[in-house]
């Protein structure tokens, strides 16, 4: 078999049969071992072709295999759908008149009933009896975090204003005044500040003078929060947890942040499971940032040797991939003909993207602020695996991890029953120290509460 039988050339001549056997009796007369000797060479090319088949057929497999697990964990994580007939028919009406309002039935029931269906306009005496009155406090931030606000504020306002507090009067006041900031109510806030004037003979807090213009532009934003996924250090096959994170991102969010800073070492089978999610990515309009993306790009090609080929095309895909990306045309243009000469292929044409794609090279300020601190999003709630494997993310490189709640309002009930359950792995690592900090009081009390004082430090926000 010749070699330009074996990748089926067009334009090479058969000569006719007659002749290649006389020319090969010649041969065999002249020399008796040309012919095996050639047949042979022939052979051992053959077989090592078919080798790197397998090969690359094997390390195909093995990315279809490690997709197919993410998948199949994507969907054990989802949450169940329901139909009207799984449903059934409701046993109590969609409509209540009384009581005016309505609690959850998971919360704990601290206060009388009377008072938490709001038919008391003031608190009991009796109500109060609880040592330090703290509970109380924490019934309040437990509302608030359900929902209930105006519960929580009746509640708050009458034990501030009736002096029920005792050792814990400052921090019911920071409440209420944290609950109106965050409500957005600036008279009830300046009332309350005055009130705070008289009693305490000091200076009240002051109504934020940006608390407008932040509103404002998180309406404008609303959507258009970009979720960051960051890569480890080697992009191989543990690649696949940075990509479950990827999926469930690109499911709440239409512009993703890429970050590529921290690759160090790239392999074959990171190669192509990075190529489908971006091709993937590309396919479903998402915007994308690449951060740190060219030089990902220089690390695949210093894997890469023209001519040689390797066990998948997957590196050499990706880095054409990854210069669409980016706009390189050039290089573009330059790898694929390396890609062609090695694999013998028709060369790949260049095509820009259609979707939205910047990049952006790792600033090392913002590199430095990022690693010191895990800046909290403004609300909580739901389900929590992407915040916590971030969090989990940031544990890997830094101890003490500093939880910045500077700009948290809110945590869901339900949510901060899932933060204390994914907190607590992180939190029994030797010597690990996690530290929320500049959480406001409503958020503090909750987490007193649900008992995440015992495995973190709760810094309150300054006042």
């Amino acid at each position: 078999m010749g070699i330009f039988s074996l990748f089926g050339k067009k334009g090479v001549k058969q000569e006719d049969r007659s002749t290649e056997k006389s020319s090969s009796r010649k041969t065999r007369s002249k020399n008796g071992n040309t012919v095996i000797g050639g047949f042979q060479d022939s052979e051992v090319f053959s077989n090592s072709i078919i080798a790197q088949r397998h090969i690359a057929r094997a390390t195909e497999r093995k990315i279809d295999a490690i997709e197919f697990e993410m998948s199949r964990d994507i969907v054990k994580t989802r949450p169940p759908t329901f139909t009207k007939t799984d449903l059934g028919a409701p046993t109590e009406p969609l409509e209540r008149k009384a009581p005016p309002v309505e609690f959850q039935t998971t919360l704990p029931m601290m206060m009388p009933t009377d008072y938490l269906l709001g038919q008391n306009s003031e608190m009991s005496a009796s109500a109060l009896a609880y040592s330090e009155t703290v509970p109380v406090l924490e019934e309040a931030a437990i509302l608030f975090a359900s929902g209930q606000n105006e519960v929580a504020e009746q509640m708050l306002a009458s034990a501030v204003h009736n002096h029920e507090l005792g050792g814990a009067t400052e921090i019911g006041w920071q409440m209420l005044f944290d609950l109106y900031r965050i409500t957005n109510d600036q008279h009830k806030f300046e009332s309350l500040s005055l009130d705070y004037a008289n009693k305490f003979e000091t200076s009240p807090p002051l109504w934020p003078e940006n608390q407008t213009a932040n509103d404002n532009d998180a309406e404008v934003q609303g959507d258009t929060t970009v979720a960051n996924v960051s890569f480890p250090a080697k992009l191989d096959s543990g690649t696949i947890k940075s990509l479950e994170k990827l999926q469930v991102a690109a499911g709440k969010s239409k512009s993703l942040r890429l970050d590529f800073s921290r690759v160090k070492e790239v392999d074959p089978i990171g190669c192509g499971l990075l190529l489908r999610a971006l091709k993937g990515l590309k396919k479903s309009g998402h915007d994308l940032m690449l951060v740190g993306a060219k030089d990902l790009a220089d690390k695949i090609r210093s894997i890469l040797l023209v001519g040689r080929r390797d066990e998948t095309e997957a590196p050499w895909l990706l880095l054409l991939e990854i210069l669409q990306l980016l706009h390189f045309e050039q290089a573009f243009e330059e790898v694929s003909m390396d890609y062609c000469i090695t694999f013998e292929v028709s060369p790949p044409s260049f095509e820009a993207p259609k979707n939205n794609i910047t990049s952006a090279m790792p600033e090392v300020q913002e590199q430095e602020e990022a690693t010191d601190r895990y800046m909290m999003p403004k609300v909580v709630e739901g389900k929590t695996e992407f915040l916590i494997s971030n969090i989990a993310l940031q544990a890997e490189q830094h101890n003490p991890l500093i939880l910045d709640c500077t700009r948290l309002e809110r945590v869901e009930f339900g949510a901060s029953a899932q933060l204390l359950n994914g907190l607590a792995p992180i939190a029994s690592k030797a010597g690990m120290n996690i530290r929320f900090e500049g959480v406001n009081y409503l958020v503090m009390m909750l987490f007193n509460a649900m008992g995440l004082k015992n495995i973190a430090s709760i810094i309150p926000r300054k006042h």
